[in-house]
């Protein structure tokens, strides 16, 4: 078997273990925190927009996030895209929108467990 194929196929399904992990609030609030305090060490910006791609992506996808943002599914895509330099302000209003969607949804689930 090639090896760019085997590669491949393990990076796959890394990807989908982990937005199966990253559709559990509690994580996705987590693996969000840590990918902030290394873009604040590092402040690489392209890993920062992929952790945010990806817990949109576990969350219901980038249509669930255009509800939250009230942005359009191109703006949307176009500001999470390492390709593009970011806008800095548009990238911190849907980080803010998704820490606080995740808080909700984990405030939510605690309270389902209480009762």
């Amino acid at each position: 078997m090639d090896i760019d194929i085997k590669l491949q196929q393990c990076t796959t399904l890394f990807k989908d273990y982990l937005l199966k992990d990253l559709a559990q609030p509690e994580f996705a609030k987590g693996y969000l925190e840590v990918a902030l305090q290394d873009f604040d060490k590092d402040g690489n910006i392209e890993i920062l927009l992929l952790t945010m791609k990806d817990i949109a992506e576990a969350q219901g996808g980038i249509e669930e996030l255009v509800a939250w943002t009230h942005l359009s599914p191109q703006d949307l895509t176009y500001l999470l895209s390492p390709e593009h330099p970011p806008q800095l302000d548009k990238v911190l209003e849907i980080l803010s929108i998704l820490k606080d969607s995740l808080h909700t949804e984990h405030a939510d689930i605690n309270q389902d467990a209480k009762t």
